[in-house]
């Protein structure tokens, strides 16, 4: 896995894990510096020592290099296109950088996700838009579905927390769809991973 597929798939995890629909919806560059992956947080989970080399990865995925998001507006991917021929790659002088914004690939969602987790997110996102309550989700422990009409910190039926799995290596809280710890690297036998399979 290249440098930009791992920090693409860090991102793609990401949202799916705090919130899937936001993998339909134009993403503000601004937001993947400042909230999505910013470098100190996920700089380990990126195998990167330097700030330089992260922002050169966010030149390369804003200029849509490995097709996998498109950009908007086009002459922002183009401007990041021209900093990839630089020595120092980077989103400081962007152009319009406060409307500009990228969109996730469904194709590329699909090849990190896999494609039931891709097609079940991009349904959520439909019926979100059009108004519709969206599906409940099982349990990630026993598998049962949870209820809709209020929000679920606890299985009913198994009784285990559902906004947590603990890390079968240190412990430490592993969110929903994530298959591997932040914390210690270790993968975890209870964490859903795509297609829907333990």
């Amino acid at each position: 896995m290249s440098d930009l597929e791992r920090f693409f798939d860090l991102l793609v995890r990401n949202l799916a894990a705090a919130d899937s629909t936001r993998l339909t919806q134009p993403i503000p560059i601004l937001d993947l510096r400042n909230t999505l992956l910013p470098f100190r947080t996920h700089r380990r989970a990126l195998g990167l020592g330097s700030s330089e080399e992260y922002e050169e990865l966010l030149v390369r995925l804003v200029a849509e290099e490995g097709g996998l998001v498109s950009t908007q507006p086009t002459e922002v991917a183009d401007w990041c296109r021209q900093q990839m021929a630089s020595l120092s790659p980077d989103l400081s002088g962007i152009p319009g950088q406060a409307t500009a914004t990228i969109t996730v690939r469904p194709e590329a969602v699909e090849r990190v996700l896999g494609q039931v987790s891709a097609e079940a997110i991009a349904r959520n996102a439909t019926a979100a838009a059009a108004g519709t309550p969206v599906p409940a989700e099982a349990c990630i422990h026993c598998g049962i579905k949870l209820p809709t009409n209020r929000a679920v910190n606890f299985c009913p039926s198994c009784g285990r927390n559902v906004t947590v799995i603990p890390c079968d290596g240190c412990g430490a809280d592993m969110e929903p769809g994530w298959r591997f710890c932040v914390n210690c690297g270790q993968e975890s036998s209870d964490a859903v991973v795509p297609g829907g399979q333990p």
